[in-house]
């Protein structure tokens, strides 16, 4: 899908402002999935005492497409909402797995650096875009971020999509074999291997 660029610098000025208002304290949250202590009354309570500006929370739900938002969802995406390659995969989910799987879900961070990386190269900023890029890489090697993913699997699919789009295959191959190494079952890399195998061997 093309876009002009008045709607690709505006996405811009949205991702910016999106970006200063997510600092250091800001804690991811999500319905479905949990992590340990991401339940502890304490971490919210401390968060909120730091929180200077009552007005903001200073927390972030996952970002969730559904299959009736298809349309509006980025294409590498649309594979979450059919991650599985087998029935017997499909058999494994437990009932909250059920619940959103059929859809995309990701963390919010990674989300807004691949939007970056996207809107950076639909506007022929080469320099941004590698500093999105770089910014996404961080984040996911930063051991503090850790508490704050969710859907890790989603988050390296996009760091190895960023890395397929670069002509990289053999480095996004490598970030999707990660994704499967994190969660080998339901999860969209499965396809994304077999994508990058084919343009590596083709």
């Amino acid at each position: 899908m093309l876009y002009c660029s008045g709607h690709l610098q505006a996405a811009v000025r949205v991702l910016e402002d999106v970006e200063r208002r997510y600092h250091s304290k800001v804690k991811a949250v999500c319905a479905f999935r949990r992590l340990v202590g991401d339940r502890d009354l304490k971490v919210f309570a401390d968060m909120l005492l730091g929180n200077t500006d009552s007005s903001e929370m200073p927390f972030t739900f996952c970002v969730n497409f559904s299959r009736q938002e298809s349309h509006c969802t980025p294409f590498i995406l649309l594979f979450e909402m059919n991650r599985n390659i087998t029935e017997e995969e499909v058999a494994q989910r437990d009932f909250s797995e059920n619940i959103w799987m059929d859809s995309a879900e990701v963390d919010a961070r990674p989300f807004l650096y691949y939007l970056q990386y996207l809107t950076y190269g639909g506007l022929g900023e080469r320099d941004k875009k590698l500093h999105a890029l770089r910014n996404l890489v961080s984040n996911m090697r930063d051991n503090r971020h850790q508490i704050n993913f969710y859907h890790l699997e989603t988050a390296v699919n996009l760091l190895g999509h960023c890395y397929e789009m670069e002509g990289d295959y053999e480095r996004a191959l490598n970030f999707y074999e990660l994704s499967l190494s994190i969660c080998d079952t339901n999860n969209a890399a499965n396809w994304h291997a077999r994508r990058v195998l084919r343009l590596i061997s083709g």
